[in-house]
């Protein structure tokens, strides 16, 4: 039975910051955010589904801490992160984990990452996942990024250029999904999906309504286009 869940990334929509959103949307498990989101956004959705929301930062993090008094970051309540992290939703039982930021090419930016950081995050994983593995049969079902993988939703320019590491990653542990945001999609006409072996890599830009099958080696993923 597929699972349903609501992905956003990047930009506000004002179609999820609606007054009707739990009408049109409270039937998703979770909430997943790709970065590059107020925690005001964050918290409105949450509050307006009442379903957990997990999060990863994108390369323009200060979003999270620009509402904020004081010093401290300023994260949506009760929401997860999952940068650096391997987590199972306890109701639906997904497996997930994530990777905060973009690639490193300026300097200012408070969440950009080399290759040797995102390396160093998935080594720290590992462990994790080689439990799930042994346990589950499978290591993870969605893994949740800001930036896409090298040459994957990617762009040429250095900004959106995406992980070789990533590609890596995809590769040993295989999860069913790539969810990620970081590449702004406003024609529709783009493609948003494409084929990594056993990954269906999605850029959710602005947001996508997703059922997810559990279990690994899907051989049918369902994308469901926003409305």
């Amino acid at each position: 039975m597929a699972i349903s869940i609501l992905a956003v990334t990047d930009e506000a929509d004002p179609r999820i910051h609606s007054a009707t959103l739990r009408e049109r949307m409270g039937h998703v498990a979770f909430v997943v955010s790709c970065g590059d989101l107020p925690a005001s956004y964050l918290e409105f959705i949450a509050d307006a589904l009442n379903r957990p929301v997990y999060y990863v930062l994108g390369n323009h993090a200060e979003e999270l801490t620009r509402r904020c008094p004081g010093d401290g970051p300023c994260q949506p309540p009760g929401a997860i992160d999952l940068g650096g992290k391997v987590v199972q939703d306890p109701v639906t039982g997904l497996i997930l984990a994530g990777f905060p930021g973009g690639p490193r090419y300026c300097e200012g930016e408070p969440a950009q990452y080399s290759e040797w950081e995102i390396g160093l995050m998935a080594k720290k994983m590992a462990p994790r996942l080689q439990l799930n593995r042994l346990r589950y049969g499978r290591a993870l079902d969605v893994l949740v990024t800001h930036a896409p993988p090298r040459d994957i939703n990617d762009r040429p320019d250095p900004a959106h250029r995406g992980f070789e590491t990533l590609r890596g990653f995809l590769e040993k542990w295989r999860p069913a999904y790539h969810i990620h945001g970081h590449v702004h999609l406003y024609d529709r006409s783009q493609p948003f999906q494409q084929r990594f072996g056993d990954t269906a890599v999605i850029n959710v830009f602005p947001y996508r309504l997703l059922d997810l099958e559990p279990g690994h080696h899907v051989s049918h993923h369902t994308a469901a286009a926003s409305p």
